[in-house]
């Protein structure tokens, strides 16, 4: 069902004025979504569900509160969205880079599966606080993020670390300790009142501390 514009919206986007091209229009409403979502991405991260304000976060965005309500219906509608802004691409990265290497054993996998969700946690540190502020609540909003989006790259997780497992590559370890590990060692590093150096390139941060993960998780610290 459309829903039509309401005053309050249209006195958002101003008096009217000569008609737009399509494609021009088109591109302004990507571009106001855009900003909505990595607003309310912050708003969400830092402040929760139940402290974001969509006032706030409208202000963050540079829009009018109404358009919103127009883009997104209701507050619940757009941090399920927001979740799919900030999560959508690594599940895609991760399937892709799945299906490539493939061909590599369940170690290497291991390895490659490792790097990829630490460079995205580093170019993307709000989206772990978003995860974070969830889980402190633990509300029906986790137990819809990892369903559809959480557990997806935990079930990769996990099956690469089974088969690496039944190949004896790792050690006969309870996965559902292992996943957590790993993914503690990353989400904790980047996600926690984190701040980038600024002499170190995200890239070089990344993979100086996926180094470090690796290295601890698959040959230990003990001397």
């Amino acid at each position: 069902m459309t829903t039509k514009p309401t005053a309050g919206v249209r006195q958002a986007r101003g008096k009217a004025t000569a008609p737009k091209a399509r494609g021009a229009a088109s591109s302004d409403e990507a571009g106001t979504r855009s900003a909505i979502l990595a607003a309310a991405l912050e708003a969400f991260s830092r402040d929760g569900f139940d402290g974001a304000s969509l006032p706030k976060i409208a202000r963050a965005a540079n829009v009018g509160h109404p358009l919103i309500h127009y883009y997104f219906g209701s507050k619940d509608n757009l941090w399920r969205q927001t979740v799919e802004h900030a999560f959508g691409g690594l599940i895609s990265e991760v399937a892709m880079i799945e299906a490539a290497s493939r061909d590599l054993s369940p170690l290497d996998r291991l390895r490659v599966l490792i790097r990829v969700f630490t460079l995205f946690a580093a170019r993307y540190p709000s989206h772990l606080g978003l995860i974070m502020s969830e889980a402190r609540a633990d509300t029906e909003r986790l137990s819809w993020l990892q369903t559809n989006f959480l557990g997806d790259f935990v079930g990769r997780l996990r099956r690469i670390l089974a088969e690496a497992q039944a190949a004896k590559q790792i050690k006969e370890m309870p996965i559902k300790h292992l996943d957590l590990i790993i993914v503690g060692a990353v989400v904790l590093y980047f996600g926690v009142n984190f701040k980038q150096p600024e002499d170190v390139s995200i890239e070089k941060l990344a993979a100086d501390h996926a180094d470090c993960v690796l290295e601890a998780i698959l040959r230990g610290i003990a001397l």
